[in-house]
């Protein structure tokens, strides 16, 4: 039956509206309400929020059934709303925490809304737009669900929005592209700058490059992704430094997986250098990309290595490198991740094998696996670990060594000088301490101050019979790193 007139408006909000339950599964449920257009009979909402064992991805269980260690299901299915005597339709979902995309759909019957048109929340659509009417991504509502100290779910607190206080900017830029088909002539980005940008900063700041993946545009890392809130919760967290994020658009590009590298060379990073206060060093760039976007991530790491000190491929099986494309790998001089969804097809096995040859030629290369398949389940973790633990954090470790005799003793005084520095420029410095070893033996530790650790210790002149090395751990903000060992005279 279709809705009736409402006499007035609704006494309860539209749109969705956060439940502390304190119930299972999850002590949290989300209830929506939606006004349907006259002559609509029935409306389904359709959610990223149907979950499984990660050994039976296939059972695909509704939220309401909800099991610790579960991960996200697919495909999505559809829960059937109520109609309210105020004409409004309404469903209370149970869920855990983190992000969730939502649609509603019309008289929809396949329980996947395969055929049916999906419709965006009207009372919670996304903040940015595509800019042009044909741009893929049709689902452009979501909602964050914290997690519940009684009925523990995930630990997804890094996707939460930060308060307002503490937000950066998002815009929706155009800029020129001699390259682009869709829109002819030019091509549009999303840029993220960080909560108290500072556009005459002494130190420009980093850019993080991201693609989405196929069926996707320059919208989804911020709305799907909310890589913007990743970013943040980061940065609160004092764990990376505040950067500039440009989601890109694949789309309308000709030329496959090289042509979107051309646009980056020749008309993406320029009008971003051109446009906001940032880096114009490869030392100060990272790039990321899912899926097939993960593909134009292995053609940039491989043939364009000049362009980024950081590279992260996620959920694709990549190509194995040839030997030329090793010896550029070995020149990068940030860091390099592979990673995806352990219940993501051939993927998870495909990248290992490709990492595992990498490392055997001499490439150093971090991985990251989590349970998961083919979403934005996986994906929003994967850019929180390259986040935390790769990109802008690299350090370089110099050392200086001197042995001076020391009277008639077989002791010798070593004064050994690291130099710890940092691949990114950053406003902080290195911060802890240097430890020194001859050989295996610990000789002691020494402060980091303004870059620089000195050790002066008299030791057995023996021990110097081994090279002698500075290794710095690491802080919140940066990554350990240790000299090159060097044998002393």
């Amino acid at each position: 039956m279709s809705a009736p007139p409402a006499s007035a408006a609704p006494t309860k909000p539209l749109g969705p509206t956060l439940v502390k339950s304190d119930a299972p599964p999850t002590g949290y449920a989300v209830t929506f309400r939606y006004q349907a257009p006259a002559g609509v009979n029935s409306v389904q909402i359709y959610g990223d929020w149907f979950f499984a064992q990660p050994d039976n991805v296939g059972d695909n269980r509704p939220p309401s059934e909800w099991q610790p260690g579960d991960t996200a299901a697919t495909p999505w299915r559809i829960l059937p709303m109520q109609l309210g005597a105020d004409g409004i339709w309404e469903t209370t979902v149970p869920l855990p925490a983190g992000t969730f995309r939502y649609a509603f759909t019309h008289d929809c019957e396949n329980v996947e809304a395969t055929g049916c048109a999906l419709h965006d929340d009207p009372a919670n659509r996304w903040e940015v737009q595509p800019q042009y009417p044909s741009a893929p991504g049709a689902v452009r509502s979501t909602i964050y669900v914290p997690s519940s100290e009684k009925f523990p779910t995930y630990d997804n607190d890094y996707q939460a929005p930060v308060k307002a206080g503490e937000a950066g900017k998002l815009e929706s830029r155009r800029y020129p592209s001699p390259l682009s088909t869709n829109p002819a002539g030019v091509h549009d980005i999303v840029v993220y700058t960080p909560h108290g940008y500072d556009p005459n900063r002494a130190t420009p700041y980093p850019t993080l490059y991201l693609s989405h993946g196929a069926g996707d545009s320059s919208i989804a890392w911020t709305m799907q992704g909310v890589a913007h809130h990743i970013v943040e919760n980061a940065i609160k967290d004092g764990v990376v430094q505040p950067m500039v994020v440009v989601s890109t658009d694949f789309n309308g590009l000709p030329g496959g997986n090289q042509g979107y590298a051309n646009e980056l060379r020749n008309n993406v990073i320029p009008f971003v250098e051109q446009n906001y206060h940032v880096s114009t060093r490869p030392e100060d760039r990272a790039f990321g990309g899912f899926s097939a976007g993960g593909s134009r991530a292995f053609t940039i790491m491989y043939d364009n290595t000049d362009l980024f000190a950081y590279d992260a491929a996620w959920s694709i099986g990549g190509p194995a490198a040839s030997q030329a494309q090793i010896d550029r790998l070995k020149t990068v001089p940030g860091g390099l991740l592979f990673g995806t969804g352990r219940q993501d097809g051939t993927s998870a096995q495909s990248l290992h094998t490709r990492a595992e040859a990498l490392r055997s030629a001499g490439v150093e290369i971090k991985e990251y696996y989590v349970d998961g398949m083919h979403t934005w389940h996986v994906w929003r973790p994967m850019l929180n670990f390259y986040l935390r633990n790769v990109a802008f954090r690299t350090t370089t470790t110099g050392l200086d060594v001197a042995a001076t005799p020391a009277g008639n003793s077989h002791n010798v005084r070593l004064t050994a000088t690291a130099a710890v520095g940092t691949v990114t420029a950053n406003v902080a410095s290195p911060t802890g301490k240097v430890e020194f070893y001859a050989g295996d033996t610990h000789l002691g530790s020494a402060p980091v101050k303004n870059g620089v650790a000195t050790f002066r210790k008299a030791v057995d002149g023996a021990l110097l019979d081994s090279p002698v090395v500075a290794r710095y751990p690491g802080d919140k903000l940066f990554n350990a790193s240790q000299s090159t060992q060097v044998t002393v005279d």
